[in-house]
């Protein structure tokens, strides 16, 4: 991600308006397409498709596809966040004639696992039509491809790709969508978005293979990086299913709703979430294309110092500059979603009556606002500490995130509706204060950690 990143950057030093603009955009789309997506798309439909289908098929439409993003995402965490440091590992080495064999077989593996799940459930549990149960399974298959395709382009530093990818599906779904529901209701709306899901991850893979044009060598060779990297794998299981462990949490508490006979939803908390996450893009995009970009070049010299024998006051003068690149650049990144953060807390009733009419949502929303302020803190502190390898970290803030998150929802629910969302504030603050709290610790001990922790033969 740092080397798009870095594309990025180039582009917005362009010196015209238009370069800057369509810099964010593109690290937008690249930080947060997928959500993007989900939000715009479903929410147009949602707008469109009132005067078209009962109350009830529209509820089932958005049911179906928040199920299938939420659990595809928490399915393919494990595998895509394996795939991302085996794929690193061999662009590193300059190795990626197998890329093509790579993609395929982790697909194939990311839809077996799927396929445990999304058959039984949407074949035999759910109470749907057989074509929307056919839909439904197809469309959970195709997320989990974007989930990973994005990986490989992300590595490509094809920003260009991944923002028309997500533009032409997300206007391919919307119109889709809205034009079959007036010839097959239901069924149409949910086979529009499915194909605009479809078209994105088709522009994605054409892209990959475009680039990686060798023949499908040992597509499985991969499994045995989930050996050296299980941490990884456990890592991506954690964090993607604490982002989600509120919401299912709340799906058993008053005021949740059964679609379908076996999907269990909570419109309110579900919507007020939802529309607060978009808060974070922002911080997102400068992360990526400021931050990321300026920490790695300080990065890379402090290990290339070591590397060519620098003096011991070089050394510190380096990792002095890595200090100084991240201080500096969580402190830009605290101040702009700090007044985002405001201005939505603030404009939050009129926000919440024109996206879903219904006040009942604008608490849930200032809380998931203010905890989205420090979930995307906590996720910064997490891919610094990933530079360094610091694996058992990462679990455990990950493992602390899913565990506080599931526990402080479930104690705020006999509250009342006031402090819904409540839970998931404290569980973003407590997680990030631990994460920085051992990031920090061992950054600024590096040169130590790095000469003497991690040397084997002072062991």
């Amino acid at each position: 991600m740092a080397g798009i990143g870095f594309a990025l950057r180039r582009l917005s030093r362009h010196d015209t308006l238009t370069a800057g603009l369509l810099s964010h955009a593109h690290a937008a789309a690249v930080s947060a397409g997928p959500w993007l997506f989900t939000v715009v798309a479903l929410g147009g439909v949602e707008m469109f498709g009132r005067g078209l289908l009962p109350r009830e098929e529209l509820a089932r439409f958005s049911t179906v596809i928040i199920y299938n993003f939420a659990f595809s995402l928490v399915l393919a965490g494990p595998i895509v966040l394996v795939i991302t440091r085996h794929l690193a590992d061999k662009i590193y080495a300059k190795d990626i004639e197998d890329a093509a064999g790579l993609l395929l077989g982790a697909l194939a593996l990311l839809y077996g696992v799927q396929a445990l799940i999304a058959i039984p459930f949407y074949g035999f549990v759910v109470d749907m039509p057989a074509t929307d149960r056919v839909l439904a399974i197809v469309g959970f298959f195709v997320v989990g491809g974007i989930w990973l395709a994005s990986v490989f382009l992300s590595a490509l530093k094809s920003f260009e790709t991944i923002s028309a990818a997500f533009g032409v599906g997300m206007a391919a779904a919307l119109f889709l969508a809205i034009l079959l529901t007036k010839f097959f209701g239901a069924t149409g709306t949910l086979a529009g978005f499915t194909v605009g899901l479809a078209l994105v991850f088709y522009i994605l893979v054409a892209r990959i293979f475009a680039e990686y044009p060798y023949d499908v060598v040992r597509p499985f060779a991969f499994l045995r990086a989930f050996r050296s990297h299980w941490e990884f794998a456990v890592i991506g299981l954690l964090y993607n299913a604490a982002i989600w462990v509120d919401k299912w949490v709340m799906w058993l508490s008053p005021g949740h709703k059964v679609i379908a006979g076996a999907m269990v939803v909570h419109p309110a908390y579900d919507g007020a979430m939802f529309l607060a996450y978009l808060t974070i893009i922002p911080a997102m995009t400068l992360f990526l294309v400021s931050l990321e970009t300026r920490f790695f070049e300080k990065y890379l010299q402090f290990y290339r110092d070591i590397a060519s024998h620098a003096t011991n006051a070089e050394i510190r003068r380096s990792h002095e500059e890595i200090v100084g690149a991240l201080r500096e650049g969580f402190r830009n990144i605290a101040v702009l979603q700090t007044v985002i953060c405001y201005v939505a807390i603030l404009v939050a009733p009129g926000l919440i009556g024109m996206a879903r009419d219904d006040l009942e949502l604008v608490p849930i929303f200032r809380f998931g606002v203010l905890g989205a302020l420090f979930q995307s803190q906590l996720l910064f502190t997490l891919v610094i500490i990933s530079y360094f390898d610091l694996r058992r970290v990462l679990l455990a803030v990950t493992a602390v995130f899913f565990f506080l998150n599931a526990a402080l929802t479930w104690v705020f629910i006999p509250l009342g509706v006031g402090y819904q969302g409540y839970g998931y504030f404290l569980a973003t603050l407590l997680s990030f204060v631990f994460a920085y709290a051992m990031a920090a610790r061992r950054i600024s001990r590096l040169p130590y950690i790095t000469f003497i922790a991690n040397n084997p033969a002072l062991r």
